[in-house]
Formats: structure tokens, C-alpha cells, sequence
């Protein structure tokens, strides 16, 4: 639909400039909930721009390895920037490694940190979601919804709208609900909000890989869940079984 952006006399492409955007934005507001929680939000910004760096860095490289024959026919390929040059997975192992690596040298807490990132990228999340709206990249379902929106002529479900607001509604809801005292919990808490949102988006996805007549996006996102909620039953009743004890103990001292 909008594959670049004018700005003037000069027109960007919309993929990379909003997942730019989308990486600031996400990296503000992990810092931001960083302090919250009480770390330091210059190392929180300090971790996620190396991990992005690192994935970066790795994801052009491995897709330049990959196809060296072309590359080497055509040296300068090796420095365009578009967004099916670069190879998705190993990026993201390395981005994990490269930000995991900076806060063992800082020697902060990772459970905070990953509290703090989980908000940041369910809100920077929401901004990619907008751009693969806007590229094609997240498409609907044809629809005849009164809020169904024109691609090339065809009324669809705005899918990637549906995604972006899901997840700054669940970025807002948890950066005012969360316990901070309990930052595993939020990661858990944000986990299981996305996956719930996948299972319900990608109902209304077009293009999605089936197995049968299910969409895997959804299966998988259902498993998540469930392994979520799992979890979540878990820590409570394990805080329960802590607080029992707890009285038990008073009240045995206080009989003493």
C-alpha cells in the first residue's frame, strides 16, 4: 500500500525507516520501565543497542555467506540495505548474545532487564506492526466489515492495525499494572498477552502457513499461552504455600 515514505523530494522506504523508529521507540521505553525497576536506563539503552548492533551485523553477514556467488559477482550488493538481505534467525540469536554478554559485564539483573525489554517491544512491536500494515507485509482477509480497508481494490481486514493496537493497549496495561517487585512475572504476563493476541490476529491473516485446515502461527501461539498460564499458576501457588508458612512461623513464635 505505502511502500515509502515522501518526505519532500525524497521518498524512504517504509519497512526500515519505521523499524527504526519502532527500535527507538522500544529501547525508550525499556529504559523508562528500567528505572522503575531500578536499574540503570543508559545500560538498559546500552544493552539493547548492542544486542541490535550484534544482530545486524550478523544478519547481513550470514545472508552475504550465504550467497557469496552473488555477492562476489557483484561486490557492491554487499552494502544495500534492503530488508531481504539480511537473514532473520541468526540476527536474533545474536542479538540475544551480543545484549546478554553487556549486562553480565554489568552485572545487572536479567529478569529485570527482560521485564523491562518485554514492555519496550510489545511497544516498539506495535510500530512494526504498523509498517507491515503499510507495506503489505501483515494482509488481511478479504472483508465486508464496515472498518475493512482497501488493498489494491480488495475491502481486507486491517490485520496489522489489529496487531499494533493489541499490543500498545498490552504495553500500556502492563507498564501500569505490573507488580515491579515481581519483574519475572511481567515477562510472563507479556509473553502470554501477545501470544493471546497472535491467536486472535492471525485469525483474520491472509497468507498464513496451515497445517490441515489450523494456521501453525496460532497453534504455536496457543501452546505459548498455555505454557504461560502454567507458569503463572505455578508462581501463585507457590506464593500462597510461602505465605502460609510464613503465618505458621509467626504464629509458632508468638506461642513460644
Amino acid at each position: 500500500m505505502y511502500p515509502t515514505l515522501p518526505f519532500g523530494p525524497i521518498s524512504f522506504p517504509t519497512g526500515p525507516i519505521l523499524t527504526l523508529l519502532a527500535v527507538m521507540l522500544g529501547l525508550e521505553v525499556a529504559g523508562r520501565y528500567g528505572h522503575k525497576l531500578g536499574l540503570n536506563p543508559d545500560r538498559v539503552w546500552n544493552t539493547g543497542l548492542i544486542g541490535f548492533a550484534s544482530g545486524l551485523i550478523v544478519a547481513r553477514l550470514w545472508n552475504v555467506f550465504q550467497f557469496s556467488s552473488v555477492y562476489l559477482a557483484e561486490p557492491r550488493l554487499i552494502f544495500s540495505l534492503r530488508p531481504s538481505g539480511f537473514a532473520f534467525w541468526p540476527g536474533i540469536i545474536a542479538a540475544f548474545i551480543g545484549g546478554y554478554v553487556y549486562l553480565v559485564y554489568r552485572a545487572m539483573d536479567p529478569v529485570r532487564v527482560g521485564a523491562a525489554f518485554s514492555i519496550g517491544g510489545l511497544a516498539g512491536g506495535s510500530l512494526v506492526a504498523v509498517a507491515g500494515y503499510l507495506t503489505g507485509d501483515i494482509l488481511g482477509l478479504p472483508s465486508s466489515l464496515p472498518w475493512a480497508l482497501s488493498y489494491f481494490g480488495t475491502p481486507r481486514h486491517p490485520a496489522g492495525l489489529y496487531l499494533a493496537a493489541g499490543m500498545a493497549l498490552l504495553a500500556v496495561l502492563l507498564w501500569f499494572r505490573a507488580d515491579t517487585a515481581r519483574p519475572g512475572r511481567t515477562i510472563l504476563w507479556a509473553i502470554l498477552g501477545y501470544s493471546l493476541l497472535r491467536l486472535f490476529v492471525d485469525g483474520f491473516r491472509d497468507g498464513m502457513n496451515l497445517v490441515g485446515q489450523f494456521r501453525i502461527s496460532q497453534i504455536v501461539a496457543l501452546i505459548v499461552a498455555l505454557v504461560c498460564v502454567a507458569l503463572l499458576a505455578r508462581g501463585a501457588v507457590r506464593e500462597q504455600d510461602d505465605g502460609a508458612q510464613s503465618i505458621a512461623q509467626e504464629g509458632a513464635t508468638a506461642e513460644g
